[in-house]
């Protein structure tokens, strides 16, 4: 599959990655501010958004990617794939918690892996188009 115009999906992952830095980073205090958007904010959509970050991350990265082939931006790019998925899969989810048990060792584990992963992300693809568009040179690999 050729995918000529990538620079949309490299946008709409950063996209995705802000967002879910924003619901990372928000999710506390509107939890404990508003609890009736608390089912917004449940597992099954951070697994959708986390999830729905790989395909077109890859789509917005890979193409790209391959016009330069700078390895250190395909490291921090799996790299911050592994962090989200770990956040996201390797921690029980339950946000049906009171804020006593909210600020507990896992949660905040989940939440900086998720969060580190989702900058690390839209950190790469941003600087992997700039990247792109600054070498004009075709066959010069980094």
């Amino acid at each position: 599959m050729h995918i000529s115009h990538p620079g949309i999906f490299s946008k709409l992952s950063i996209v995705l990655s802000s967002a879910c830095i924003i619901h990372c980073l928000s999710f506390p205090i509107i939890i404990l501010l508003l609890p009736a958007l608390a089912q917004f904010f449940s597992s099954t959509f951070e697994t959708i958004l986390v999830l729905s970050i790989i395909p077109l991350s890859a789509i917005g990265f890979l193409p790209t990617w391959r016009k330069h082939k700078n390895m250190r931006y395909l490291y921090i790019y799996l790299g911050s794939l592994i962090l989200m998925l770990v956040g996201q899969f390797a921690f029980t989810h339950s946000h049906d918690m009171v804020s006593a048990n909210f600020a507990s060792m896992e949660h905040l584990a989940e939440i900086f892996l998720i969060t580190l992963g989702a900058i690390g992300l839209a950190w790469v693809i941003y600087k992997n188009n700039k990247h792109t568009h600054v070498c004009k040179n075709p066959h010069h690999h980094h």
